[in-house]
């Protein structure tokens, strides 16, 4: 079961777990809202303070001013977040589209983050010409803005899991309840302008980088490797069997992963 919204900072969240406990905070991707994250609520609820949000834009959250929001018009909201929640350190994990905003704050805010896990993580588009770049965010808002959130997720789902996946997967994958077509917009536009390769390379806490053998949304040659790569501590965890989604396709090895890294760094301060 999915715990309620609420809302703080103009942005919708979900939590779970004891306020007490260390903090996780969770980013979906640009297809997804805070319910993407239903099989880390209860589990990882066990031992963390879990927060997901919904971007600016996403699910109640107010979107950001701007019609092309930076990587750090994001983590700034994200920081807005966390100070209504009294948060001060988290442990930050991401899916996709979130993976730029789980790096620009651990970059601008180094001593609220206490460690990164990354999802199927997208790298930006920095490795496309600026011509590309603007042709590919085009397309994106074309896309969504013809079919509409319901339409294009369901036309996406099979192509974000590996062959198998189960049908309940899937269905939880076709009802993007909160996905606006303004919203994934302004999304697609930062992720135009991202650069995570050359971000994480300034980030100086833990990394995991979580990859599907399978993923052929951010292939992991382009994506989770270069990342992996380029971060001063990072590991890169390959999944088999796994597509875009592991926290959602292997929900107990992403949230083991999630744990081990809770358990190999200094306690909470």
């Amino acid at each position: 079961m999915l715990p309620p919204l609420q809302s703080a900072a103009h942005i919708s969240y979900r939590e779970s777990g004891r306020r007490e406990a260390p903090a996780l905070v969770l980013l979906h991707g640009i297809g997804s809202t805070s319910a993407g994250w239903r099989l880390q609520y209860a589990p990882l609820g066990e031992h963390f303070r879990v927060v997901a949000w919904d971007a600016p834009g996403y699910g109640e959250s107010r979107p950001l001013p701007e019609e092309s929001p930076s990587v750090q018009a994001y983590a700034e909201a994200l920081a807005r977040l966390l100070d209504a929640l009294h948060i001060g350190r988290a442990l930050v994990a991401s899916n996709s589209w979130g993976t730029p905003t789980a790096v620009g704050f651990a970059r601008l805010y180094p001593r609220r983050v206490r460690g990164l896990v990354l999802g199927g993580p997208a790298a930006g588009m920095a490795m496309l010409s600026p011509e590309e770049r603007a042709k590919a965010v085009a397309a994106r808002v074309e896309r969504i803005t013809r079919l509409g959130p319901e339409k294009m997720r369901d036309e996406d789902a099979a192509r974000l899991v590996a062959p198998g996946a189960s049908a309940e997967v899937l269905a939880w994958i076709r009802s993007p309840a909160g996905v606006t077509v303004a919203g994934y917009a302004q999304a697609a536009r930062m992720l135009g302008a991202a650069d995570v390769v050359r971000e994480i390379a300034k980030v100086r806490c833990a990394v995991t980088v979580v990859s599907g053998e399978k993923d052929i949304v951010t292939p992991p040659a382009l994506h989770a490797r270069p990342i992996a790569a380029a971060a001063p501590r990072a590991r890169l965890e390959s999944v088999p069997e796994c597509g875009h989604l592991p926290h959602l396709e292997r929900p107990e090895r992403f949230n083991a992963l999630v744990l081990e890294m809770l358990r190999a760094l200094p306690a909470a301060g």
